[in-house]
C-alpha cells in the first residue's frame, strides 16, 4: 500500500518552519529570517563555527532564503524589491547596510549577553526601534563629520585627557561576534626555514 507523503512544512511569524509531529529532531532549533539576516545561515542550516570564520563561505541572503522556503516566484522577489528601491528613495528610509550592520551587532550582542541568563530581554529591538537607532545613527554621523565631512579627519579637543570610559562601553562588543579561533599548530616562517637550511647542525658532514 503506497504511502502518503509527508505534510509540506509551514512557514511561521518570523521565517521559521512548522515542523509536523513526530518528526525527527522536533526540539532542534529551527532557522528563522532573523538569524538569514545576521549571516548564520547558509544552505544547509546554521553555519558551524568554523564555517562562520572562513572568508570564503558566504551566508545566504534573505531573499535567497526565502525563495527556497516559500517557493515565491523570483519575479515577485524582483518587483518588491523594486518597489522597495522606490520606497526608500522617496521617503528616505536609512541605508540597508546600516540596517543589516546594526542588527547583525545587535544579535551578536544578545546572543553573548543571554548565555545562562534566560530572563534577559533579547526581543525589546524590534523593526522599528532598527530603523529608529539607524536614524539617530546617521544624523549623529553627520553631526560629528560636519557638512562638507572634514571633520572626519581630527579629534575633540581634549580627547587625550578624556576620562576612563564607563563600565558599560568599556566592556562593550567591538564589532561583529565570532567564536573563538580553533587553536592551530604553530607553523614555521621562510625566515625559520631559512634559517634551519643555513644552520651548520643541519648542514651534512663531509
Amino acid at each position: 500500500m503506497p504511502q502518503s507523503p509527508p505534510p509540506e512544512p509551514q512557514i511561521l511569524k518570523g521565517g521559521s518552519e512548522a515542523r509536523p509531529s513526530g518528526s525527527p529532531h522536533p526540539h532542534r532549533r529551527r532557522t528563522s529570517l532573523y538569524d538569514v539576516v545576521a549571516g548564520r545561515v547558509g544552505l544547509n542550516g546554521f553555519l558551524s563555527r568554523e564555517q562562520l570564520q572562513s572568508s570564503n563561505l558566504i551566508a545566504s541572503a534573505p531573499e535567497e532564503y526565502l525563495i527556497r522556503r516559500t517557493n515565491i516566484p523570483e519575479q515577485i522577489v524582483d518587483e518588491a524589491a523594486e518597489v522597495t528601491d522606490r520606497i526608500s528613495n522617496a521617503s528616505g528610509l536609512p541605508d540597508s547596510d546600516l540596517l543589516k550592520a546594526i542588527h547583525a551587532y545587535a544579535s551578536d550582542f544578545y546572543r553573548s549577553c543571554n548565555r545562562g541568563k534566560p530572563d534577559f530581554d533579547s526581543r525589546s529591538m524590534d523593526e522599528t526601534a532598527l530603523i529608529a537607532i539607524s536614524f539617530l545613527l546617521e544624523e549623529l554621523v553627520k553631526q560629528e563629520i560636519g557638512e562638507n565631512g572634514d571633520m572626519v579627519f581630527v579629534e575633540p579637543e581634549g580627547f587625550e585627557n578624556a576620562p576612563e570610559a564607563p563600565r558599560m562601553i568599556k566592556y562593550q562588543i567591538q564589532g561583529r561576534v565570532y567564536p573563538p579561533p580553533m587553536q592551530r599548530q604553530p607553523s614555521l616562517s621562510d625566515e625559520d626555514l631559512l634559517d634551519q637550511e643555513q644552520s651548520p647542525a643541519k648542514r651534512p658532514r663531509r
